[in-house]
């Protein structure tokens, strides 16, 4: 798996620091779930005043408060909704709130990017065990990177919407 400074638009220079576990733990580094990084983050933009969904107009009173109410509490989301109503662009907008990177260890044999204080594959794990902490290599991945959306082949995003009834749920 490659480094994320080697598949991403970002420059060496704009990585942080720490570049091999003994490092990352020297620096403070603590590990987080997506769902406190998302608490976290929407808790930093608040106290900022920033706008949480730039470019989405006329749910400021409605839909946004709803979801951050969500996120804050930990919660899942679903979006739902008729066509146009820029469900897929808050969703792609949720990125904002993930840490602007996050370490990996950064192996070939670890098919994910796992993180490097609580590695779940066989391959991390052992790896992790293996070796002394300065010899565990860090790579860090953007958020950007983070976000993918899957469909699976022939299906088209058009297509998937309308399947959940929202009367059965």
């Amino acid at each position: 798996m490659a480094s994320t400074a080697s598949t991403s638009q970002t420059n060496a220079s704009d990585l942080p620091a720490p570049s091999n576990l003994e490092e990352l733990l020297a620096s403070g580094w603590k590990s987080k779930t997506v769902k406190q990084e998302l608490h976290d983050n929407l808790m930093r933009l608040l106290a900022n005043g920033e706008t949480l969904f730039p470019g989405i107009v006329g749910y400021d009173d409605t839909v946004i408060p709803e979801i951050s109410i969500a996120l804050l509490a930990g919660h899942d989301v679903l979006f739902l909704g008729e066509k146009g109503q820029a469900k897929s662009k808050m969703m792609r907008g949720l990125v904002r709130f993930l840490d602007e990177y996050v370490p990996y260890i950064d192996i070939p044999d670890v098919p994910v990017h796992e993180d490097p204080l609580r590695p779940i594959t066989r391959a991390g794990k052992a790896f992790v065990q293996a070796n002394a902490p300065a010899d565990i290599p860090i790579g860090w991945w953007h958020r950007d990177e983070r976000y993918a959306e899957r469909l699976s082949p022939g299906t088209k995003f058009a297509d998937i919407i309308g399947e959940i009834d929202p009367s059965k749920l």
